[in-house]
C-alpha cells in the first residue's frame, strides 16, 4: 500500500515448517504521525522538536515523551545556542506543571520563558500576552489575587489574546478584585462589577464559558448588587444561577439559591410596606 505504515502485531513460530509468522497491522494516521516525529527527533530535526514543545499539553505525541528534560538536553547539544528551542522547552515545562497542578513550578517556568522572550526581542505580541496570561492563571489557582490582577492587566494590554483567554482574563480580574476587596474597598468592588459584567458581555457573543464559571459570576454579581442594595438586580442574577443549578441537577446549590431569592423578595415586600 503506497504511503502506508505497518506495526508488528504478533510473532508466532509455525512448528510444522519451523518458520516465524509475523502478523502486521496497518497503522492509523495518528500512529504514523508519531513514528514520523520520533524519526525526525532521532535525526535531530530542530523544527520537529520545537513543534513538540509548542504542542505540550495537547499533543498525544508529547505525552509519550515522558522526560522533556532528556529531550531538551539531547536537542540543546545539537543546537547549543538556539534560544527558540530553549523558549519552547520552558513554555512546555510551564504547561506540563500547570496540568499537573504544580502551579508554583508553572509560574517559575513561565516567568523564565517571559524573561527569555524579552531577551530575544521577538515582535510576537501574542506569545508575550499568552505568557502573561499563563502566569496570571497559575497565580489564580494559588489565590494570589494581587498578582492575578497585575498579570491579567499586562496580558490584556497587548490586545492580542485569543477570545477564550480574553474572556477568562476578565473573569479572573472580576473575581480577584472582589475577593481582594473583602467588602471593604469600594473601588475594588466597583472594578469587580465592571470586569464580571464585561465577561458576560464578551461571552454573549462567543458563549465559551462553562456552567460552573457562569454560576460563580452570577453569584458574585448578585452579591455585589446586594452590596449596593439593588435587590431586584441581585434576584435576577440569582435566578440565572438557579437555572444553571437546576439544569445540572446541583441540588445543594439550588436549595441555597432558592432560599436566598425568597428571603430577598420578602425583604423587598417588607421594605415597601414599611414606606406606606
Amino acid at each position: 500500500m503506497p504511503g502506508g505504515a505497518f506495526s508488528v502485531n504478533d510473532i508466532q513460530l509455525d512448528q510444522s515448517n519451523q518458520l516465524y509468522v509475523i502478523k502486521l497491522r496497518l497503522c492509523n494516521d495518528q500512529e504514523t504521525q508519531k513514528g514520523f516525529y520520533k524519526k525526525k527527533i532521532f535525526k535531530g530535526d530542530r523544527d520537529a522538536v520545537r513543534e513538540l514543545f509548542s504542542d505540550m499539553g495537547t499533543s498525544t505525541i508529547v505525552h509519550e515523551c515522558s522526560d522533556l528534560d532528556q529531550l531538551y538536553n539531547h536537542m540543546i547539544k545539537l543546537f547549543s545556542s538556539d534560544k527558540l528551542i530553549e523558549l519552547d522547552y520552558l513554555k512546555a515545562m510551564g504547561s506540563k506543571n500547570f496540568e499537573n497542578k504544580n502551579f508554583q513550578s508553572s509560574i517559575h517556568f513561565f516567568e523564565r520563558s517571559l524573561a527569555l522572550k524579552q531577551e530575544i526581542l521577538s515582535s510576537d505580541d501574542r506569545e508575550t500576552a499568552e505568557l502573561h496570561y499563563s502566569i496570571a492563571e497559575s497565580y489564580y489557582r494559588l489565590k494570589n489575587y494581587h498578582q492575578v490582577i497585575d498579570f491579567c492587566h499586562k496580558a490584556l494590554n497587548f490586545n492580542s489574546l485569543l477570545p477564550s483567554d480574553i474572556i477568562m482574563a476578565h473573569s479572573y480580574l472580576g473575581l480577584s478584585y472582589l475577593t481582594k476587596a473583602d467588602w471593604n474597598n469600594v473601588d475594588d468592588i466597583s472594578l469587580a462589577k465592571y470586569y464580571l459584567q464585561k465577561t458576560l458581555d464578551i461571552d454573549s457573543e462567543n458563549q465559551m464559558l462553562g456552567d460552573a464559571m457562569l454560576l460563580d459570576i452570577y453569584q458574585a454579581l448578585a452579591d455585589i448588587n446586594e452590596y449596593y442594595d439593588d435587590f431586584n438586580s441581585a434576584i435576577d442574577y440569582r435566578t440565572r444561577a438557579l437555572d444553571i443549578c437546576e439544569t445540572n441537577e446541583w441540588t445543594d446549590e439550588s436549595t441555597e439559591i432558592k432560599e436566598n431569592i425568597q428571603a430577598k423578595k420578602l425583604y423587598i415586600i417588607e421594605t415597601e410596606q414599611s414606606k406606606t
